[in-house]
């Protein structure tokens, strides 16, 4: 088996789920009205909720980044897809853990709310079917938080579930790169006319496929492309342009809302910047011999990036438990968000080790590329 490992991705991987933890704990977790809170939730949410929205977008360039790049590796090196094989690795990946969390926020949680006006209007079917983006869209959020965060995960099955069929039927072909680029062009132009009039629209498949078809171009372009590939590589060799490019975007990304306050017509450009930083970080990361800092340096970050699976989908849980079981003073505020971050990750190292390893182990069975060290 090969293998095939990105050393510089779990950090960044940890940095997105932290963001959506904390733009979370922002939003559900009272404070007292000042203005020094209003000052610590405007950076907690990187201007104003910004934070989870960008941690959400770059789990999606990552993860068709990966996936992509593995079935490229796949397709190389056994001269076939093995779909199975495929379905099996996210099985054992994805559903243990999202369907406990789904029977925690279905069955466990209502028993403890003292709201006897609380009424699940969330459709667990949907939910079992990895439709939770789409029973949002259609059915309106749920009553219970705890099932808000599943919709970005059904999103990623529901890619999952075609794209290496649409890799295996077109990856050889001379056309990838253009398909590619259409279904990015597609799925910006279906949400600027028809998602951005749904309810949640930003949550339908094709909304978000510009993300997911992000990642497989930065695949396309790093595996098939060598002359494309030495050519950003020379130019990521001088750490003062790498240093410069992260800069600008980082303040662009944090000032969008005063960008489209000043220049309304940028919120149909809204998606463009967080879309070629993120692949240009992931690039940068894994491909420049001179990076001004190699995340993977940071260990702790590299250690939570390995249970950021857990990370995002467990906070809510906490979060909600938190608010049922301590007193709702809003003069706790920090407390509450520090208890959450830290019960948060003992709950995601204790959900990892004791029960997502047990399924990893069949995970790795039915593994054609080793990802792992």
């Amino acid at each position: 088996m090969k293998n095939l490992f990105f050393s510089n991705l779990n950090g960044f991987r940890a940095l997105a789920a932290f963001a959506v933890i904390l733009a979370h704990c922002s939003y559900w977790i009272p404070s007292p009205k000042t203005d020094g809170y209003s000052i610590l939730h405007f950076f907690m949410t990187f201007n104003g909720g910004e934070g989870g929205r960008l941690g959400v977008i770059f789990f999606f360039i990552l993860s068709g980044f990966l996936i992509s790049y593995l079935l490229f590796t796949e397709l190389k090196e056994y001269g076939k897809i093995n779909l199975i094989y495929f379905y099996l690795r996210r099985f054992f990946r994805i559903w243990p853990l999202y369907l406990l969390v789904i029977f925690i926020g279905f069955f466990i949680y209502p028993f403890f709310v003292i709201d006897v006006s609380f009424n699940e209007s969330a459709s667990l079917w949907m939910y079992l079917c990895f439709l939770a983006n789409f029973d949002h869209i259609y059915n309106y959020f749920p009553a219970s938080s705890i099932l808000g965060v599943q919709w970005s995960v059904s999103v990623e099955e529901q890619f999952y579930l075609f794209w290496p069929i649409l890799i295996r039927l077109i990856a050889k072909t001379k056309y990838l790169m253009i398909f590619l680029i259409c279904i990015i062009l597609f799925s910006e132009i279906f949400y600027l006319t028809l998602g951005i009039k749904l309810r949640a629209g930003e949550y339908h498949l094709i909304s978000c496929m510009k993300y997911l078809s992000a990642g497989g171009l930065l695949a396309y372009l790093c595996f098939h492309q060598p002359v494309f590939f030495q050519k950003i590589t020379d130019f990521l060799s001088n750490k003062i342009n790498n240093i410069v490019i992260y800069i600008i975007s980082f303040v662009i990304l944090f000032c969008e809302k005063i960008i489209i306050d000043k220049l309304p017509i940028y919120k149909y450009f809204i998606d463009i910047v967080p879309l070629i930083f993120f692949m240009y970080v992931i690039f940068e990361q894994n491909y420049s011999s001179n990076s001004f800092y190699k995340i993977g340096k940071f260990k702790l970050l590299d250690h939570l990036g390995k249970i950021s699976y857990g990370l995002y989908l467990l906070h809510m849980i906490v979060i909600n438990f938190i608010l049922i079981f301590l007193p709702r003073d809003e003069n706790y505020f920090l407390e509450y968000v520090i208890i959450t971050i830290v019960a948060t990750i003992i709950l995601s190292i204790l959900s990892f080790n004791y029960f997502e390893a047990y399924f990893l182990k069949f995970n790795r069975k039915y593994k054609m590329i080793s990802s792992e060290k």
